[in-house]
């Protein structure tokens, strides 16, 4: 299958709303109307599952690359490992696994390859519950930065205190991601929408990292480096790549005050996500900016409203009245998307909430579908 949308490449500069029209769509797909999807993790093993439930829910939709979990803690709970799932599409960087995570190193260690044949299985399991599918995949990966951030060096030292290292992180994984979308686009016609996953940039961007001993942090990247680098990575994960961030604020760079919303215009996202309960006035007035800017914005919904998937009501309210306390009309609600369900823990052990199951995760998909349905019905 050939890649479109990548005449945009050489052109993000401004924020705009390229998720549409470059949408990526095979000669004779279907162009996907319902913005709803999940996380993809799974509190389970089996990923025949989890892709069961992904097609049942969100067949109209955003159908979620599942991220099945491992047991831990003597199978009372689960563990899902993003940053696991991640490395093993870092071209020509081996790593390895060690007693505080993820590390580069001289050689490819076993937990790799078991990584590589879990996704292998979870390739097979969309491939046979997603016969016939016409839509798009969605896949959830940690942000470039997201993964400078969690791995080490050889030495245990921090990946993000290294220039050089980092560089070479983020090229590598660019070209793995670039190369993935190609293979899953040979296996299901079309390449999966990409959804990454940034939670640390502010500590990042203002030098609030510690180093491994915990005694001191390590220096701020400037923000021109931390944008550029996104501005590159988007132009080979997809130009209508979903970039999610914990919320949508300002930082004290320099000290100056800084939005949110015009570092990702620096990078060229046309996508956005935010949790909807950590929405101040602030993130609302900086969504509706987004909106009228032609951007795709995203609201994440707590992972355990998939327990009560009927619930459409009181999630409506809690949309509609911010936005209506901003000045804003109900009609432009009608493309926001919805994403529920967890995201993958950066702690190690990357547990999952004791009460995460099968039964609300495959909840999640049904209720993110419905209040995107209720959200079109606005007037």
């Amino acid at each position: 299958m050939t890649q479109r949308g990548t005449t945009t490449e050489g052109r993000r500069t401004n924020m705009v709303g390229t998720g549409d029209r470059a949408a990526e769509t095979a000669p004779g797909a279907a162009v996907e109307s319902v913005r709803a999807t999940t996380t993809g993790v799974w509190p389970g093993e089996e990923p025949r599952q989890a892709a069961s439930a992904g097609f049942s829910a969100l067949a109209e939709a955003f159908v979620p690359v599942p991220l099945v979990s491992t047991p831990a803690h003597g199978g009372t709970r689960w563990a899902a490992d993003l940053m696991g799932f991640a490395v093993q599409f870092l071209e020509g960087l081996p790593v390895d696994r060690s007693s505080f995570g993820w590390r580069l190193s001289r050689g490819t260690g076993a937990d790799l390859r078991i990584e590589r044949s879990r996704f292998g299985r979870t390739l097979d399991a969309l491939g046979e519950y997603g016969e016939g599918f016409t839509g798009r995949l969605l896949l959830t990966l940690p942000g470039p930065w997201e993964l400078v951030h969690a791995l080490s060096l050889p030495d245990g030292n921090r990946v993000l205190g290294d220039h050089g290292a980092r560089r070479d992180v983020v090229q590598s994984y660019a070209a793995g991601v670039a190369e993935l979308r190609v293979r899953m686009a040979r296996l299901f016609d079309r390449p999966p929408r990409v959804r990454l996953l940034e939670r640390h940039l502010d500590a990042i961007l203002t030098g609030a990292v510690p180093t491994v001993s915990g005694y001191a942090t390590l220096p701020a990247v400037p923000d021109a480096h931390v944008t550029a680098a996104l501005q590159s990575f988007l132009a080979r994960s997809g130009p209508d790549t979903l970039l999610a961030l914990p919320a949508l604020g300002a930082v004290e760079l320099s000290g100056k005050r800084v939005t949110h919303r015009s570092l990702l215009e620096a990078t060229g996202a046309s996508a956005v996500e935010m949790p909807l309960r950590r929405l101040d006035a602030r993130g609302w007035e900086q969504s509706a900016e987004l909106v009228e800017s032609g951007a795709e914005v995203w609201l994440g919904l707590p992972p355990d409203a998939g327990a009560r998937p009927g619930d459409v009501r009181r999630w409506i309210a809690a949309i509609e009245e911010p936005w209506a306390r901003i000045g804003m009309g109900r009609a432009g609600l009608r493309d926001f998307g919805i994403t529920t369900g967890w995201e993958a823990p950066d702690a190690l052990p990357p547990l999952l909430p004791e009460s995460a199951d099968p039964s609300t995760a495959a909840g999640q998909g049904e209720l993110a579908a419905r209040v995107v349905r209720a959200l079109k019905e606005s007037e």
